[in-house]
C-alpha cells in the first residue's frame, strides 16, 4: 500500500473507529468481501460489526494477544535456522476468510470428484496403464517423470488404496468462478498450520466465531486417526503409527511436530527407523519398536535409498521391501507425487470423462504443454503467463513473463519453444482479493486456498476450513509453497444451522487402566538428554559471569579481586573466551573493557559470526530448538521459562557493568524455576530420566573444572577465592551457617565435593545420576552393570569411603592431592558416559527382539 494511503488510514482512525468503512477493495479484482453471493456477504457484514465495534485499539490488543500465543507456541517456518536473522515467524492475519456453507458444499463436491479422478489415474498408472494405451495421454506424461515409481506398480498388484491424503489449491477468477492451481498428492502438508491458525483465532475472537458458527475442524483429525489405526493388521491392539519427517531443518517441521503432537502419533526422522526382516520398527530406548502404518512427508525419491540413490538422509534403507511384503502401511506410498505434475493439468478434462464420464466441477488452471499450439503460443506471447517446470516443481521456481524485460522474455520463449518438454505455461491469472489487516487498517490483497482431503473406506472427507495463502501486497500473487513467502489467513466455513457445529463425541468404548506412556524413541530421548545439559551448561557459565560482576562491582581492594583470573581461565578453558582475552586481565581492572568481554559472552552469538568459541546466545538456541521438538514432553511453564531466557540474551546489551549484574540476577531466576518445573511439572518416566541425567553430568563436569581450576593454586587457595567457589555452587549460606567463620579449603571441598545432603554437591548428582541410571531399562543379558553406570557408581563409591583428613599440613596436603586425582581422572571419565549411552540407547547396533 502507497505510504501516503497508510498515513491517511492511521489519521483517519483518529477521528473514526468504524474499521471496516475504511476497506477500499480493488476494483479490477473479485473481493470476498464485497462480491460474494448473498448469503456469504452477510457473514462479511457480521464480521465487519464485530470489529467496527472492537474499533482500533481493540482490535490490535485483541490480535496480540494473538501474537503472543504464535510465539508462545512457537509457530514458525523453521526450527533451527542457520542464525536468527533467518528464522522466519508464521504470519497469521487476524481476519478470517469467511465461506457459506452453501459455497463450500458445492466446493465440497467438486474437490471429492477431483480427489476421486486422481485416484482413479494413479490405479490405471501404476496398474494396466490404459490411459497410456487408448491414447488419452502420452507415454512420456507417465514414464518420463522422474518421480515415477516402477517399485510401486509391481506393489500394487493388490488394488491398495493410493491416494490416502490429498490437497489442492484453489482461487477464485475475477468473474468468480473457482479454478484450481496445483495438486498436492505426494505428501500434502498444511493441515497442521490451519489448525493452529484456528486454535489462535478462536481464541482471539471467542464471540465473533460463535456468532458466525463456523464448522469446527476437530472433527476431521479424530477421522484421520482412526483411520490410521484401522490401517493396522487385525489382533494389534496398540498399532505402531509414525509420521516421517525430513527433520527439523525442514522449514514444514514444525507443522510435522505440531501434528503428531495433536493426534498423539510418533514423529521420526529416517535415521530412527531400521528395517529388520522386512519388518519397519523405530529404535526406541526400550528396544525396536514395529510401525505398522507410516505417514510420509518426505519426497518419495528419498523414501528408500536402495530403492533410489538418493543425496540426503530423509529415507530408511529397505523400506520399499516392507511394503512389497504388506508389513507396512504407508500413506501416501511413494510414487504418487506424478500427479503433482503441471503438465498433468491440460489432460485433466479428457480424463475426467473417459474415467468418470464427467466433466470437472472446478477446471484447473489454463494451462500448455508439449506441442506448442496457436494457443499456447499466444498465451506466451501475451507476457501474461507463469512459465513452470512441466513435471517438478522445486527444479526452478515459477517466472512470471510480465515481470521481464524484452531481452529476458526472449531468451526464456526460446528456450520454452526449443525444449517445450520441459515446460508449461500458464495464462497469469488475477486471483480473488479479501481484506488483510496491516497494523493501521484493511488492505486488499489476493489469496489462494489449500483444501485438505481424507480417504476413508471408498470416500473421501474434506476437512471444514483451509489454509489461506494471502499475498503481501496488492500486486503481488501468494506463495502457495510453505517455503515462500506468503502471510496466512484461517477458513471460516460457516454453518447455516442455528448453531456452531458440534464436535464428535470419541468412541465409548472403554480403555484398559495404565500409567506407562509409551515407548520413547532414541532421538527423543537425547533430545531430553541434551535440554538438561544445554540449560545447566547454560546456567553454570550465568553463575561465574555473575560471580565475577559481584566482585568487581563491589570494588574492593586487589586482594578481592583474586577470583577473577581463575574464572576468566576456567571461561577461557571452556571455550567462551579465547586465551588472550583470559589472560589480558589486568589488577587494575579496564572494567569497559571487562564488560565489554562478558556481554560478548551473554549477547552475541558467535555461531552467526562463524566463531568456534561458545555463547550463551548459541547455548539457548539449541536449548530452544531443542525444547520445541520436544514440546509434547515438557510442561507450558517450562516452554515459558525458555522462551523467556531466549527473550532475554536477544535484548540489547546494558551498558554498565550493575545493569548487567541485574539481567544475570533474572537469568538464575529463570533457571531456577527451570530447574523447579523439571523436578515438580514432569512424570518421572523415561523421558525424565534422560532429562535428568543431563543436567546431573553437566554440572558435575562443569563443577570438576571450576575446583581443578580452584586446586591449581594450591597451595596459594585464598579465602576470596574459596568464597567465589561457593558462592557459583550457590553453598556459601551452609558452608556459613555450618562452620561460621572464613572458608577453609578441606571442608569446602567436603561441603561441595563429599556431602550427600548438598544439592549443588557432586555427591548428590552422582547419587542422583545412580539413580536414574536404576530406572532405565535393563542392561543386555549377561551384564550385570553397564559400564556408563559403572563410570558413576565407582566415582560415587570414593565419595562415600573417602574421609578428608585435616589435623595437620601434611594430612591436608595429602588429602588436597588425593582429591585433585580424583577430579583430574572423573574429569577425564564422566564424558564417556554419554558416548556409552550414546551408543547404547541411541544407535541400536544389535538386533533387540520386539
Amino acid at each position: 500500500m502507497p505510504d501516503q494511503k497508510l498515513q491517511s488510514l492511521a489519521s483517519t482512525r483518529a477521528t473514526s473507529q468504524r474499521l471496516f468503512d475504511l476497506y477500499r477493495p480493488n476494483s479490477e479484482v473479485f473481493d470476498e468481501s464485497q462480491h460474494s453471493a448473498a448469503d456469504s456477504k452477510s457473514l462479511w457484514q457480521e464480521l465487519a460489526t464485530q470489529l467496527n465495534q472492537m474499533g482500533f485499539d481493540g482490535l490490535n490488543t485483541a490480535w496480540r494477544r494473538g501474537e503472543d500465543m504464535l510465539h508462545e507456541n512457537g509457530v514458525a517456518h523453521d526450527l533451527m535456522p542457520e542464525n536468527k536473522a533467518s528464522s522466519r515467524r508464521w504470519d497469521l492475519d487476524p481476519i478470517p476468510l469467511l465461506m457459506s456453507e452453501k459455497e463450500w458444499n458445492y466446493i465440497h463436491k467438486a474437490v471429492i470428484q477431483r480427489a476421486n479422478l486422481l485416484e482413479s489415474i494413479l490405479q490405471d498408472c501404476y496398474g494396466s496403464q490404459n490411459l497410456i494405451s487408448d491414447g488419452i495421454i502420452p507415454p512420456s506424461l507417465v514414464l518420463s517423470h522422474p518421480g515415477f515409481n516402477r517399485s510401486l506398480h509391481q506393489i500394487n498388484q493388490q488394488k491398495r488404496r493410493l491416494l490416502t491424503t490429498y490437497a489442492v489449491d484453489i482461487a477464485r477468477e475475477p468473474d468468480g468462478s473457482w479454478r484450481v492451481i496445483s495438486d498436492r498428492t505426494e505428501a500434502p502438508n498444511g493441515a497442521g498450520l490451519a489448525l493452529e491458525n484456528r486454535i489462535v483465532l478462536s481464541s482471539v475472537f471467542p464471540d465473533t466465531s460463535k456468532r458466525l458458527k463456523i464448522i469446527r475442524l476437530a472433527n476431521y483429525f479424530q477421522e484421520f486417526n482412526t483411520h490410521l489405526k484401522s490401517l493396522a493388521p487385525e489382533g494389534v491392539d496398540t498399532p505402531g503409527i509414525a509420521m516421517l519427517s525430513p527433520g527439523p531443518e525442514d522449514r514444514a517441521y514444525f507443522e510435522d511436530a505440531f501434528l503428531t503432537r495433536y493426534m498423539g502419533i510418533t514423529l521420526t526422522v529416517g535415521t530412527e527407523l531400521t528395517v529388520r526382516n522386512d519388518r519397519l520398527y523405530l529404535k526406541t530406548v526400550q528396544g525396536l519398536k514395529r510401525i505398522h502404518v507410516l505417514l510420509r512427508r518426505i519426497s518419495g525419491n528419498d523414501t528408500d535409498p536402495l530403492d533410489m540413490p538418493s543425496a540426503n538422509s530423509f529415507g530408511v534403507p529397505g523400506l520399499i521391501h516392507c511394503i512389497r511384503a504388506g508389513t507396512v502401511q504407508v500413506i501416501n506410498p511413494p510414487g504418487t507425487g506424478i500427479l503433482e505434475a503441471p503438465a498433468f493439468l491440460p489432460y485433466l478434462p479428457a480424463i475426467a470423462r473417459h474415467l468418470l464420464n464427467e466433466d470437472l466441477l472446478i477446471p484447473s488452471i489454463e494451462t500448455h504443454w508439449d506441442e506448442l499450439s496457436e494457443d499456447s503460443l499466444e498465451c506466451l506471447d501475451s507476457k501474461h503467463s507463469i512459465i513452470k517446470s512441466a513435471f517438478e516443481r522445486d527444479q526452478f521456481s515459477a517466472i512470471s513473463t510480465r515481470q521481464l524485460n524484452d531481452q529476458e522474455f526472449q531468451i526464456l520463449r526460446d528456450k520454452v519453444i526449443k525444449d517445450s518438454q520441459s515446460y508449461v505455461v500458464q495464462r497469469e491469472m488475477p486471483f480473488s482479493a479479501a481484506p488483510v489487516w496491516n497494523g493501521i487498517g484493511f488492505e486488499s490483497c489476493p489469496f489462494a486456498i489449500r483444501l485438505f482431503l481424507l480417504a476413508d473406506g471408498d470416500h473421501y472427507k474434506v476437512m471444514p476450513g483451509g489454509l489461506v495463502r494471502s499475498a503481501a501486497h496488492a500486486d503481488m500473487l501468494p506463495g502457495l509453497s510453505l517455503h515462500e513467502s506468503s502471510s496466512s489467513k484461517d477458513l471460516w466455513v460457516c454453518s447455516s444451522g442455528r448453531s456452531e457445529s458440534k464436535v464428535n463425541p470419541r468412541p465409548s468404548s472403554r480403555v484398559s487402566i495404565r500409567r506407562s506412556t509409551g515407548s520413547l524413541s532414541s532421538r527423543s530421548a537425547d533430545n531430553m538428554l541434551w535440554i538438561g545439559r544445554y540449560a545447566e551448561r547454560t546456567e553454570f557459565v550465568t553463575r561465574v559471569l555473575l560471580e565475577i560482576l559481584q566482585t568487581t562491582v563491589a570494588e574492593q581492594d586487589g586482594q578481592e579481586m583474586q577470583p577473577i583470573p581463575p574464572l576468566l581461565h576456567l571461561l577461557a578453558k571452556m571455550h567462551y573466551l579465547s586465551k588472550e582475552e583470559s589472560e589480558s586481565y589486568a589488577p587494575v581492572l579496564d572494567q569497559h573493557k571487562l564488560l565489554e568481554e562478558l556481554t560478548s559472552i551473554y549477547y552475541l552469538s558467535t555461531r552467526d559470526l562463524g566463531l568456534k568459541q561458545s555463547s550463551i546466545p548459541d547455548n539457548i538456541t539449541k536449548l530452544r530448538q531443542l525444547a520445541a521438538l520436544s514440546r509434547h514432553r515438557l510442561s507450558k511453564d517450562t516452554w515459558r521459562i525458555i522462551q523467556s531466557l531466549d527473550t532475554l540474551v536477544t535484548s540489547s546489551p546494558p551498558k554498565t557493568l550493575a545493569g548487567f549484574r541485574v539481567e544475570l540476577q533474572q537469568a538464575i531466576l529463570l533457571h531456577s524455576a527451570f530447574n523447579g518445573t523439571c523436578r515438580e511439572n514432569l512424570t518421572r518416566n523415561a523421558s525424565w530420566q534422560f532429562l535428568n541425567i543431563g543436567r546431573r553430568l553437566e554440572r558435575s563436569i562443569w563443577m570438576l573444572a571450576l575446583l581443578d581450576e580452584l586446586l591449581a593454586l594450591h597451595p596459594v587457595i585464598t579465602t576470596p577465592v574459596l568464597d567465589a567457589v561457593l558462592c557459583i555452587l550457590d553453598s556459601s549460606m551452609t558452608y556459613r551457617f555450618r562452620y561460621q567463620g572464613t572458608p577453609q579449603l578441606l571442608p569446602a571441598l567436603d561441603l561441595i565435593l563429599f556431602d550427600p545432603e548438598n544439592p549443588r554437591g557432586l555427591a548428590y548428582q552422582l547419587h542422583d545420576l545412580d539413580q536414574s541410571f536404576a530406572e532405565l531399562p535393563p542392561p543386555a543379558e549377561g551384564i550385570i552393570l553397564r559400564p556408563s553406570h559403572t563410570i558413576v557408581r565407582k566415582a560415587l563409591n570414593f565419595l562415600q569411603t573417602e574421609l578428608l583428613n585435616n589435623k595437620d599440613e601434611a594430612s591436608e596436603r595429602e588429602s588436597t592431592k588425593t582429591v585433585s586425582t580424583y577430579i583430574r581422572n572423573l574429569r577425564t571419565d564422566l564424558p564417556k558416559v554419554y558416548e556409552m549411552l550414546s551408543w547404547e540407547f541411541f544407535t541400536h547396533t544389535t538386533f533387540t527382539a520386539s
